[in-house]
C-alpha cells in the first residue's frame, strides 16, 4: 500500500494541527520574536477591556477611545523615561563604581564571622569565592565598563521591542472589531479544521496567561511601593535603581524575591554593616509576608494558587528550556495545562469576563460578537 500523506494527516488531524501550532511558537522564540508577540498581546489584553467599557458607556466611537487610551499610556511612559530613567542611569553608574568596594566590605565581614565561628570557616570561604567580582559578572574588575556597555545594549533592545509592541497593539486595537470578525470567518474557510481544533483552546490559554500576568504586574507594583518605602525608612540608597530591580524581578514568582533581595542586602552591608543588612532582610520578609497573606489572596484568582516548591521547579525547567520567557510564563502555562488540559476545569467564565482580543469563547461558532 503506497504511503499517503493526506490520509496520514486526516487520521492524525488534531495531533498534526497542534504540532504545527507549537512549531510556530517555537519559531517565534528561536528567531527572537516571542518577546514582541508577547508584549503586543499583553497590551491588547490590558487595554481592550477599558476601551470597550468606555465606548459602551459614552457611546463615542471605539477608535476615539483607543487613541485616547494609548495617548495617555504613551504620556505616562514618556514621563517615566524622561524623569526616572536618567536618575536610574546615574544611580546604576554609581552602583557599579561602588560594587567592588561593596563586595570587599562584605568579604571583610565574612572574615570576622569566620574568626568568631571557626567551624563555619570552610563554607564561609566558599561564599567569599562566589562574592569575587570575577565570579559574579564573569569579567575582571578592569573590564567592568564592558559589562555596563553590554547591559545598556540589552536595555536598548528591550526598549525598542516594547515600543514596537506598543505600536502593533495600537494598530490591532484600532481595527479590532474587523479583525475579530475576520478571525471568526475563518470557520467557514478552508482553515476551518485548524480553527475548530485550536480556537477555543488558544483563547482559553491566552486568557489564563493574560490574567496571570496582569495579576503579577499588580503584585509587583505594590511590592515595589512597599519595598521603596522600607528602603526610604532604612536609608538604603539608591532607591530608584533598587526599586526598578524589585519591580522587574517581581514578575518572576518566588525566585524573583531572592534575586531582587541580593542587591538590597549588599547595599545595606556596605552602608552600615551587617546589622543594617539584618534590618533590610527583616523589611523584605515583612513585605513578602504582606504579599503572601494579603495581596495574593485578593489579586490572584484561586486557579492561579500553586505550591512554592512546584513554582520553583517550574521556573527551573522553564529557564532551562526557554530562558527568561520560560521563567515569566512558566507558572501561568503550567496552570493552564494542569487545570484545563489535565483536570478539565471550565475556564469559560473568566474568559468571557476578560474579553481578550482576537476570538471570544463560544462566539467563534457564529456571529460577529
Amino acid at each position: 500500500m503506497p504511503f499517503d500523506i493526506a490520509q496520514l494527516f486526516r487520521t492524525n488531524k488534531t495531533l498534526a494541527i497542534w504540532a504545527a501550532f507549537f512549531g510556530l511558537v517555537w519559531l517565534t522564540s528561536y528567531y527572537g520574536l516571542f518577546g514582541l508577540v508577547f508584549i503586543t498581546y499583553i497590551l491588547c489584553f490590558l487595554f481592550n477591556g477599558p476601551i470597550e467599557r468606555l465606548a459602551a458607556k459614552t457611546r463615542l466611537p471605539r477608535v476615539l477611545w483607543a487613541v485616547v487610551v494609548y495617548l495617555v499610556f504613551l504620556a505616562v511612559v514618556l514621563t517615566i523615561i524622561s524623569s526616572v530613567v536618567p536618575r536610574i542611569g546615574a544611580e546604576s553608574t554609581a552602583f557599579l563604581k561602588k560594587l567592588p568596594d561593596t563586595l570587599e566590605t562584605l568579604r571583610r565581614h565574612l572574615d570576622d564571622w569566620a574568626w568568631l565561628a571557626p567551624d563555619m570557616a570552610a563554607p564561609i570561604s566558599k561564599v567569599k569565592d562566589y562574592l569575587a567580582l570575577e565570579a559574579l559578572v564573569g569579567f575582571k574588575a578592569e573590564t567592568l565598563f564592558t559589562l555596563a556597555v553590554n547591559s545598556l545594549n540589552q536595555i536598548s533592545i528591550y526598549v525598542s521591542t516594547f515600543l514596537l509592541g506598543t505600536l502593533f497593539s495600537f494598530l490591532i486595537m484600532l481595527d479590532f472589531p474587523n479583525l475579530r470578525a475576520k478571525t471568526i470567518a475563518l470557520r467557514e474557510s478552508r482553515l476551518r479544521d485548524i480553527y475548530d481544533v485550536t480556537a477555543r483552546s488558544v483563547v482559553r490559554f491566552a486568557v489564563v496567561v493574560g490574567m496571570g500576568f496582569r495579576a503579577q504586574i499588580m503584585i509587583a507594583g505594590l511590592n515595589t511601593l512597599l519595598t521603596a518605602l522600607g528602603m526610604y525608612l532604612l536609608d538604603i540608597q539608591p532607591i530608584g535603581l533598587l526599586s526598578t530591580v524589585v519591580f522587574f524581578c517581581g514578575l518572576i514568582p518566588v525566585l524573583g524575591t531572592f534575586i531582587s533581595s541580593a542587591p538590597i542586602v549588599l547595599v545595606a552591608v556596605n552602608t552600615a554593616g551587617p546589622n543594617h543588612a539584618l534590618w533590610a532582610i527583616g523589611m523584605i520578609i515583612i513585605v513578602h509576608t504582606i504579599e503572601t497573606y494579603v495581596l495574593n489572596p485578593r489579586i490572584v484568582a484561586a486557579m492561579f494558587k500553586i505550591s512554592p516548591l512546584i513554582t520553583l521547579m517550574i521556573l527551573y525547567v522553564g529557564h532551562k528550556l526557554f530562558g527568561l520567557w520560560g521563567m515569566v510564563l512558566g507558572v501561568p502555562v503550567s496552570v493552564f495545562i494542569l487545570r484545563y488540559v489535565i483536570l478539565g476545569v471550565d475556564l469559560e467564565s473568566p474568559a468571557r469576563a476578560a474579553s481578550p482580543p482576537c476570538v471570544t469563547p463560544d462566539r467563534e461558532h457564529g456571529g460577529n460578537g
